[in-house]
Parts: structure tokens; sequence; C-alpha cells
């Protein structure tokens, strides 16, 4: 008898175990299925937000293609964090010059307004003012004799 008491004690044990072992597996399934819900709200959210900024690049880039500078968004001025201005490598100063000399300061103008300002940077053409102050000062000097 007291070998069928203790089987039944094992049995008691092996069932109680299950017991716990069942309730985790359905605590773990339960957190597996919140988190695979919350994971698809995110990836929804973030179709949306793709979708979203899709269609402002191609806004963007057609109000630029078809010149509509009141629909296309003006450029924030280049500022680091806190406002500073940011480094400028003198490289790209130098690159900086030769774009604005051949787009702003060259023969046709294409990213020159009637305003003065700069398509490329939104900002006023820095460049051609440089060149209308050395003209003045080339017309203004003393004649070279030849």
């Amino acid at each position: 008898m007291a070998r069928h008491e203790a089987r039944a004690l094992v049995v008691r044990e092996l069932v109680a175990e299950h017991g716990v072992l069942s309730r985790r597996l359905a605590q773990l399934q339960q957190r597996v299925g919140d988190q695979l819900q919350a994971s698809a709200r995110r990836q929804a959210a973030l179709d949306g937000e793709n979708i979203r900024l899709r269609g402002e690049l191609v806004r963007m880039r057609t109000a630029v293609a078809w010149d509509l500078r009141s629909a296309a968004l003006v450029p924030r001025a280049a500022t680091g964090p806190r406002g500073l201005a940011p480094r400028i490598a003198p490289g790209l100063l130098e690159a900086q010059a030769v774009i604005c000399q051949t787009g702003c300061a060259g023969h046709a103008h294409p990213w020159l307004e009637p305003d003065g300002q700069c398509r490329r940077t939104g900002q006023a053409c820095d460049r051609l003012e440089d060149e209308t102050l050395s003209t003045a000062t080339r017309g203004a000097g003393p004649s070279d004799p030849e």
C-alpha cells in the first residue's frame, strides 16, 4: 500500500507541475500576442508616416520642377544644435563658391530669382553682390596704360 501511496503522490506532484507549466505557457503566449499586436500597430504607424513623407516629397519635387515658389518649402537656415552655425570645411566653401559662380553668377542665372534670392539655398545671393562691388571697384580705379 505504501508503494501505491508513493505512486499517487508522484502523480499528484506531476499534475501540479503540469498545471504550473500550463499557466506559465498561457502567460507567455499572452505576452507574445500583446507584443505582436503592439509591433503591428507600430508598423502600421510607420507605414502611414512613410506614405505621408513620400507624398510630401513628391509635392516638393513637383513644386521645384514646376517652379512653384509659393508651394515649395523655404529651407531653414543651416544651424546646428542650439542655433549655432555649423562649421564648414574650407574645401566645401570653395565648392560652394564654384557652384554659386556657375548657377547664380553665370551668364544664364538659372538659380537667381528676380529679387536676388538663390533658389538653391533660399538666401540672398552674396556672390552677385561681390561681383557687383568688384566690377564697380575695377571701373573706378586708375586705368592701366597699354
